[in-house]
């Protein structure tokens, strides 16, 4: 066993030990406790306080230590309240594998249905005193009046993506609208000055402003001025979106590239211009998300993948290191994104390239 993970494991099985005995019975002595661990003394009486500070055990000096709880409910519960189970589908994995191996157990919960069922599923999580808990929130729902009290209960709370309104908290996130900069500066290397903005209703408003701003801040680098002709969102209008494909009729208004800014995006924009009898010969398309969907594109697809495994993986070690030293302060890290390119008949991931990051 790893040594970083020595001391939960061990708390977690003298704690299961506990569980199965009778209140009022002694553990075995700290010897014999030491020996069938095979851990050292100091590390043993480490982790009975911790059992002691539970109310579980009471340690007498010169008897030994007494079984004074035996809850079958095991306190080491992190708790995942995760808005999107399809989307995180590998994060979550990750996460309980890695809180597994650390010996916790792990819960993972949908945070679904209106802003009043959300609320109440978020005050259930808090009333069951976890030991730890991350929340990936509703991106269009992230105020809720139950947030402030989940940071001032004490339970140690990480936050996926980004942080509720008003909350300064634990982060864990990745690029995101940054990804979007690296692929417009990596475009312009490759001779792309003309960009448009492609969006629907399909992505979250927290989302799209977060994208579009990094495309925003890609063109700005490259020092490229942004064409609203060239900008279609979730807010055009009928005429704006058809002023929009119609720059794609002629030459010296064709751009030559456009920024999707989520692979669904992307499909939409092949089928609304195929519909319209476009050509998108020759014109640089990207997304975001690394969707299954993108192996069936009939356009070269230069798209984003977020480390989801890395993320599941690292939220479990955040939190739980916040858990057993209370003394460190807020956390904030955000994971590096990966541009890869999907080619028209790629099938599989043996043809994708992986491009260095964008400096």
């Amino acid at each position: 066993m790893a040594r970083s993970s020595l001391y939960p494991a061990l708390v977690g099985e003298l704690e299961k030990r506990v569980s199965r005995m009778a209140i009022g019975s002694f553990l075995p002595s700290e010897q014999a406790l030491a020996e069938s661990f095979q851990v050292s003394k100091p590390t043993l009486r480490r982790a009975l306080a911790e059992l002691a500070r539970r109310n579980l055990i009471r340690t007498i000096n010169g008897v030994g230590n007494l079984v004074t709880g035996n809850s079958r409910v095991i306190s080491r519960e992190l708790v995942f309240l995760c808005y999107d189970l399809t989307f995180f589908a590998l994060t979550l994995r990750e996460f309980s594998r890695a809180a597994a191996e650390a010996n916790y157990l792990s819960s993972i919960i949908p945070l679904c249905g209106d802003a009043a069922s959300q609320e109440r599923i978020l005050n259930t999580a808090i009333a069951r005193n976890p030991a730890g808990m991350v929340v990936y929130a509703d991106p269009d729902r992230n105020n809720k009046k139950a947030f402030p009290p989940l940071v001032h209960s004490g339970i140690p709370t990480l936050f996926l993506v980004r942080l509720p309104q008003g909350i300064d908290g634990n982060l864990l996130t990745f690029e995101n609208g940054d990804a979007i900069a690296k692929i417009v500066r990596l475009l312009y290397r490759e001779k792309c000055r003309r960009f448009a903005l492609y969006s629907n209703a399909g992505l979250s408003l927290s989302a799209t402003r977060e994208r579009k701003q990094g495309f925003l801040e890609g063109l700005k680098r490259c020092r490229l001025k942004a064409r609203p002709e060239l900008l279609r969102t979730r807010e055009s209008s009928p005429e704006e979106t058809e002023r929009f494909f119609e720059q794609f009729r002629h030459a010296g208004k064709r751009p030559d590239a456009v920024c999707c800014l989520n692979d669904v995006c992307a499909g939409d924009l092949i089928r609304d211009a195929h519909r319209r009898g476009i050509r998108l010969d020759g014109i640089r398309l990207s997304g975001f998300d690394h969707a299954s969907l993108t192996a069936f594109l009939p356009h070269e697809l230069l798209t984003v993948k977020p480390p989801f495994e890395e993320l599941g993986k690292c939220a479990a070690e955040l939190l739980i290191r916040q858990i057993e030293n209370p003394g460190f302060g807020f956390i904030r890290k955000k994971l590096e994104s990966r541009l890869i390119s999907i080619q028209p008949t790629d099938f599989s991931q043996e043809g994708a390239t992986h491009f260095p990051a964008a400096k």
